[in-house]
């Protein structure tokens, strides 16, 4: 599913600013946040480990 979302000027260069620091792209770096926030909301269960960080991005050298 795709969804657009309009975002202040200071929240737009927040998620730029955290995307970077994680080396996400900011799209992956706002699903991340969104489904973080779901998630302690209660509305959807948390992934297991292995596919938490494969949906989080995490490199490994």
């Amino acid at each position: 599913m795709r969804i657009s979302v309009d975002l202040q000027p200071e929240e737009g260069q927040a998620l730029l600013v955290l995307a970077r620091k994680t080396r996400r792209h900011p799209r992956q770096q706002a699903a991340l946040l969104l489904r973080r926030a779901l998630e302690r909301h209660g509305l959807l269960q948390s992934e297991p480990p292995a596919q938490q960080q494969q949906a989080e991005g995490v490199r490994h050298a």
